[in-house]
């Protein structure tokens, strides 16, 4: 079940992820660059100081000025949709009702939009030549709606999100810790910003303050989408251990195994998924590696959701595997210790006495055995690869994430 996000719970955990990611929040409603520029024990504090600015905003537009800390984030979504002739109902949730604004605009830059425009925009979001939508603008949003559900809404929300930043900041948008989704939506820079800087002038404004509220709203709506649909796993443990085997018999990718151990200097970056939204990073030794390494992936290391810990059952569980859990305690709670190279275990009672140590060193965490580099030629077979992948997305889903996009390619 996803979770409901009210307008301080978006602000503050996309402040929490990047402040890079607010920051054109903040240009939008006017307000001090420097408001989320604060220690992490005070950022909620901050985050509902911009949530109540942008509601008082929304007070004005609505002419309710002096109803106190304002109207609620609804009304104003509500509003906005209300001036652009959006699909909006006072019965929709506040997510609707954004998704409805998001639709609205995206369908208005469609329009204006040659076919070569709009060629690109779809190779831009994902979509094969095969599956690029036909017909008239509110054919093609209907169609992508249709097709691709939730993630058609994910990147509407960053081309309409992207289209606004740059007719009104000049820019486009930065995604912290993101590259591929800055590479994907790179090319939507172009001719539909133009557009936007015209959609000003087509609605009847309601006050100055309605110039804030809509290009507020958008981004808002853009911030909720991440959140929903941005997936970051940490692949985390001792030289050797297997995370590499993890990463490919699991996900079913090639990331170039490499058998010495130590060799991965630095974190290794790995987009999954079709969409954009999911990746995974492989973190170097947390054992011996160089001080500069260490800055290197401390952002990653912040933004991580989910840690898969990978232990070599055949080493045992040593004072590393302590350091390294003890170091991930402290960026997330969603930690998965996977016991590895299991199926090299002399009897069932020597496996049973390896779980038995993990469980005991390891504990308060779950534990799930497996063979991620089993040795075909001996009959070998691959073991829990299923079950760290379910746990991966369980784990997902009870955070209000949507990971139905995550490559599954092994079964354990």
């Amino acid at each position: 079940m996803t979770k409901t996000l009210d307008l301080t719970d978006i602000i503050y955990r996309s402040a929490q992820y990047s402040r890079e990611d607010v920051l054109p929040l903040l240009k939008y409603l006017d307000m001090d660059v420097t408001t989320l520029s604060v220690p992490d024990s005070r950022l909620l504090q901050a985050s509902r100081k911009v949530a109540d600015h942008l509601r008082k905003m929304g007070s004005n537009d609505i002419a309710t000025l002096f109803r106190g800390d304002g109207v609620g984030y609804d009304e104003v979504v509500l509003d906005v949709g209300k001036k652009l002739r959006a699909k909006v109902q006072s019965n929709y949730s506040t997510q609707k009702n954004e998704e409805q604004i998001l639709f609205k605009m995206f369908e208005g830059a469609l329009e204006k939009m040659s076919d070569r425009e709009k060629r690109e925009l779809f190779k831009s979001m994902g979509l094969k030549e095969k599956e690029f939508p036909t017909g008239s603008a509110a054919a093609i949003v209907a169609q992508l709606v249709g097709n691709y559900s939730g993630f058609a809404v994910y990147r509407t929300s960053l081309v309409v999100a992207n289209m606004v930043s740059r007719a009104l900041l000049g820019h486009g948008l930065a995604f912290a810790t993101n590259a591929t989704l800055t590479r994907s939506v790179g090319v939507m820079l172009g001719p539909i910003g133009w557009i936007a800087s015209g959609l000003w002038l087509a609605i009847d404004l309601a006050g100055p303050a309605f110039r804030k509220t809509v290009p507020a709203v958008v981004h808002v709506a853009m911030l909720r989408q991440m959140i929903r649909k941005r997936i970051t796993i940490g692949v985390v443990g001792d030289g050797s251990s297997g995370k590499d085997s993890m990463i490919s018999a699991v996900f079913g990718l090639d990331s170039d195994i490499d058998p010495v151990s130590g060799s991965t200097k630095e974190a290794m970056i790995y987009p999954i998924g079709e969409h954009g939204n999911a990746q995974i990073v492989n973190y170097p030794g947390f054992n011996d590696y160089r001080e500069e390494v260490n800055q290197h992936i401390d952002e990653y290391l912040r933004h991580t959701d989910v840690f898969v810990m990978v232990v070599d059952s055949s080493r045992g569980i040593s004072a590393t595997e302590i350091r390294i859990l003890e170091n991930i305690k402290r960026f997330s709670n969603n930690i998965l210790i996977c016991l590895n190279k299991v199926d090299l275990a002399r009897s069932a009672k020597d496996r049973a006495k390896l779980l038995h140590a993990a469980e005991d060193r390891l504990g308060g965490y779950p534990i799930i055995e497996t063979a991620f580099d089993p040795d075909h030629r001996l009959g070998g077979e691959y073991i829990g690869c299923e079950e760290v992948y379910d746990w991966i997305a369980d784990c997902m889903r009870r955070e209000g994430k949507d990971a139905d996009a995550l490559p599954k390619r092994r079964d354990g």
